[in-house]
């Protein structure tokens, strides 16, 4: 791992640290000998998890992407106050963590990475708090954890993960933000060139190639139909409609939930998408790497 991701999660820890003390200057020298230690710990766990053989595209070198995008995003905003420090500190965890826990063949991985970072805040906490309770999922929670408003927004944005484009268009609706970039800067790969996205496509098929092919070119044209906005801005004169085998939950607009990412993003994410649907009902699957015959 670079050295200046190294950074990124130190720093945001730090951030996250300070939140969950009630009194960061007073921590003595073994307390912050014992965080930077346990920090480090989580750190080296997190980037072994990420590196799993079954992983093709939600590995660190997204996360490392995800975190550009967010950097982009960002760009321009004032960082002088502590307000945009901490949403930035929760953007960078909530990268780290998002995709943390990631077996495809489980429906919760959302849900099951939220819960080890809520470890991680926990163990944190614990080194500068004597009390704790035991959580349901079955970890401590010193009833910091649930009252620290930057542990809920990261939950928050790991949890909408798993649901996009509602989610995206409910921040956005909500003037969330923080989740709004969050979940744009998650969803960038779908606007970048035609040959990064065709890469991340084939990636996408290597972590489910224990799917029937055929099954999974029918179900990803589906869900990729779903990320089409199935109504457009008054300035176009077409409207997007998806086929039938489509079922998104909720008609949209726009992929993307901030107007910079609209204007970044948003065009090639269609070409993309349609493209690709195009592919996989003529049966192609992009940049997909043949088996070899035994």
């Amino acid at each position: 791992m670079e050295q200046s991701l190294r950074n990124r999660w130190q720093s945001s820890v730090s951030c996250l640290i300070s939140e969950l003390s009630s009194l960061p200057s007073s921590q003595d020298s073994e307390s912050q000998k014992a965080l930077d230690a346990r920090s480090q710990s989580w750190l080296e766990k997190v980037t072994k998890l990420y590196a799993e053989p079954h992983r093709a595209y939600h590995n660190m070198t997204h996360v490392q992407d995800l975190i550009t995008s967010l950097d982009f995003l960002l760009e321009g905003e004032d960082s002088s106050s502590d307000a945009t420090n901490n949403e930035e500190a929760i953007l960078i965890l909530a990268a780290f963590f998002h995709d943390v826990i990631y077996n495809p063949k489980s429906s919760t991985n959302e849900r099951d990475s939220a819960d080890l970072f809520l470890k991680f805040a926990s163990e944190l906490s614990t080194i500068f708090s004597s009390s704790g309770i035991q959580h349901e999922h079955g970890f401590e929670n010193d009833g910091r954890i649930r009252n620290c408003n930057m542990v809920m927004q990261i939950e928050e944005c790991i949890i909408a993960t798993a649901t996009h484009i509602s989610s995206a268009e409910k921040a956005n609706e909500t003037k969330n933000h923080t989740l709004a970039t969050f979940l744009d800067a998650d969803m960038s790969i779908l606007g970048k060139d035609v040959d990064i996205y065709n890469n991340y496509a084939g990636c996408i098929r290597r972590e489910y190639e224990f799917v029937d092919r055929n099954l999974y070119g029918d179900k990803r044209a589906g869900i990729l139909e779903s990320f089409l906005p199935v109504i457009t801005d008054e300035a176009e004169t077409s409207v997007i409609l998806p086929t039938k085998t489509a079922t998104p939950t909720k008609k949209h607009s726009y992929i993307y939930a901030t107007e910079k990412a609209r204007q970044q993003w948003e065009e090639q994410a269609r070409r993309n998408l349609k493209s690709e649907i195009e592919m996989l009902r003529l049966g192609v699957i992009p940049c997909e790497v043949k088996r070899r015959s035994i």
